[in-house]
């Protein structure tokens, strides 16, 4: 057995059955076996950014480690973007990187590779002919324990040598930081906090998410009487629950701003508080005490100096939390009840579209409405991008991903790619601007040649939106920011994909029906007004973090 064989063996008994790529001659022996002789599907991207991109959204959607690969040198090069994002993201991914020769030097593509990927703050598993099973392995144990991508260097002389394979022994269980059994941290200042609170918060991260904390946070909101919030990427996590205000931060609805920034205690489980959620430290009340919740140390005052620290797992913490405190109404009045119930019937939008162009925010609560519940959402970067994250529905967060972890645009339509191979099911919804789709437009064609039923929401304004925007605010000329865009439509067709222009509300009646026989992806080329605003874009403005 050659090395490339052995890594394909190890893929196989972690149950790897899709792998996203480009083909070159770092991976040109193993995407074949893999392939051919394993039975594993290979989706082949444009780019190597796309391919990230796609094995990112896959691993979100399914749960399951994601797996990209590429070539060296420009393949790497070309895959930066999509690899600090995923990092910034903590996705559980296996990149197979490949690498020049070892033993020759000197070739164009020739680049030290394992210092960018420590520059990038990815970890890197060694790999040799002598331990290459136990190494496969252990990328993949690490991937799921660390939730991030984590990589095998791979030179193309390494891969063709000769190696035994055997299937690893079963992973190590780690165990809880603390047990139920253990005091564990001090309690005291959180509990103090929470029992002399009348108006508390808690809001959950994606750190609660990943520990699987929901019913234990849910339980100590009813008993503290407290109102329940999420991070953007926790979208939808409490949905249903008829205290819970949606997101904290930029894209939080009038309501949920005003009720978490009158709060006299938040408590946030594993949540960064970073410069968004936070809304650069003016979400919350002067008075408030913010007591934040992790189970990684590091991440208390990193983005918002915070009142109380506890390090501990979420759910461990909320369930010692309610055992210690005594039951109350907290922030539960009849008077917030009403106001919560008469926000779920949507907000009285104003439209200010205009002939040929469409309000934003009215146009993603028509998609909303048309679309299926079941479905994936995907958005992309760029000044659209509060609209359909806040106009648009869920099922639960797992099926929600926001691809801006590291401010890139162009990485939507690559996610949507992945989340739809792991959800072949349901439609999965793209929002992306006009600028990502041509920056990732080749992608379109890999959604083509594989069939995946993906409904491409286009918000098209010819322009760069937030730099158009963020110049109009600094009174200087825009016209560099703008583009004269072809008709998307045509350019789908011509790919092989459907589309049509939308220009108002009566271009959407027949989404439904188009919907109901999706077999490919759907363009809808949706021209919006340049005159509406996104307000998480303007509070950036103010706090200077354009």
């Amino acid at each position: 057995m050659k090395v490339y064989e052995a890594i394909g063996q190890g893929m196989a008994h972690e149950g790897v059955d899709a792998v996203f790529g480009l083909m070159g001659d770092g991976n040109l022996s193993l995407i074949p076996y893999i392939t051919d002789d394993l039975g594993m599907s290979f989706y082949g991207a444009r780019h190597e950014g796309g391919a990230v991109a796609m094995a990112d959204g896959y691993a979100r959607v399914s749960g399951r480690v994601g797996v990209a690969s590429f070539t060296q040198g420009p393949g790497l090069t070309n895959a930066l973007t999509a690899l600090v994002s995923a990092v910034r993201g903590r996705t559980p991914m296996v990149v197979l990187a490949g690498d020049t020769p070892a033993r020759v030097r000197g070739l164009p593509q020739d680049i030290e590779q394992p210092p960018i990927f420590a520059a990038l703050g990815l970890p890197t598993q060694q790999i040799t002919p002598e331990t290459v099973g136990p190494a496969v392995a252990e990328a993949f144990r690490r991937a799921r324990a660390e939730r991030t991508p984590i990589v095998l260097n791979l030179p193309t002389d390494m891969q063709e040598e000769p190696c035994t394979w055997a299937p690893p022994e079963a992973d190590v269980v780690v165990p809880a930081a603390w047990s139920d059994d253990d005091p564990g941290p001090d309690l005291s200042a959180a509990v103090e906090a929470l029992s002399g609170a009348e108006r508390p918060v808690l809001i959950a991260g994606r750190g609660a998410m990943m520990a699987g904390a929901r019913e234990d946070i849910v339980a100590l909101a009813d008993r503290t009487g407290a109102l329940l919030a999420t991070s953007l990427p926790v979208k939808s996590w409490f949905a249903g629950h008829p205290w819970e205000v949606g997101i904290a931060g930029g894209f939080a609805s009038e309501l949920g701003r005003r009720l978490i920034g009158e709060a006299d205690c938040v408590v946030s489980f594993g949540a960064s508080l970073n410069h968004f959620t936070s809304r650069g430290g003016t979400l919350f009340g002067a008075g408030a005490t913010i007591v934040q919740v992790d189970a990684d140390p590091s991440a208390f005052g990193r983005y918002y100096e915070t009142s109380v620290h506890v390090t501990g797992d979420a759910g461990q913490v909320a369930r010692r939390l309610r055992e210690a405190l005594p039951a109350s109404a907290g922030y539960r009045t009849d008077a917030i009840a009403e106001e919560i119930a008469a926000a779920r019937g949507g907000a009285d939008l104003v439209d200010e579209g205009e002939p040929g162009a469409m309000d934003p925010r009215i146009l993603s609560s028509l998609i909303d409405r048309a679309v299926p519940q079941d479905r994936a959402l995907v958005v992309d970067g760029g000044h659209f991008m509060g609209f359909p994250a806040m106009h648009m529905e869920v099922p639960d967060p797992t099926q929600f991903v926001f691809t801006l972890d590291f401010g890139s645009i162009g990485l939507g339509l690559g996610a949507a790619i992945g989340a739809a191979v792991a959800r072949p099911d349901r439609i999965t919804v793209a929002a992306i601007g006009d600028g990502g789709l041509l920056m990732s437009l080749g992608e379109l064609d890999t959604a083509v040649r594989y069939g995946l039923p993906i409904l491409v929401v286009v918000y098209n304004d010819e322009a760069y939106g937030a730099e158009m925007h963020f110049l109009r605010m600094l009174g200087r000329p825009d016209e560099e920011s703008l583009f004269a865009v072809p008709p998307l439509g045509d350019v789908a067709r011509s790919l092989g994909a459907d589309g049509f222009t939308v220009t108002g509300p009566d271009d959407l009646r027949e989404l439904p029906a188009r919907l109901e026989r999706l077999d490919g992806p759907l363009v809808l080329d949706c021209r919006i007004t340049r005159e509406v605003r996104a307000v998480w874009l303007e509070e950036a403005f103010e706090r200077g973090t354009h």
